[in-house]
């Protein structure tokens, strides 16, 4: 598998926000928006990282909402 796809939930007005954050973190995932009305975005996280990008979900839901809502 080359990557584990997730959905997760944010405001509308954080999504360049959380976009900025999760680019910060080079190579730990690639952020798209599916939905900008809704909020809802769009992570390719690689296997090797998962672990990792849940830790680094969890500190950025300590500042803005973001909640992953589905794995594929």
């Amino acid at each position: 598998m080359d990557s584990i796809a997730l959905r997760v939930k944010t405001e509308k007005k954080y999504i360049a926000y959380v976009n900025f954050i999760v680019e910060a973190y080079d190579g730990i995932a690639v952020i798209r928006t599916a939905d900008p009305q809704e909020g809802l975005l769009e992570v390719l996280v690689s296997p090797d990282f998962v672990r990792e990008f849940r830790e680094l979900a969890s500190a950025i839901d300590h500042e803005v909402p973001f909640k992953i809502v589905e794995q594929e």
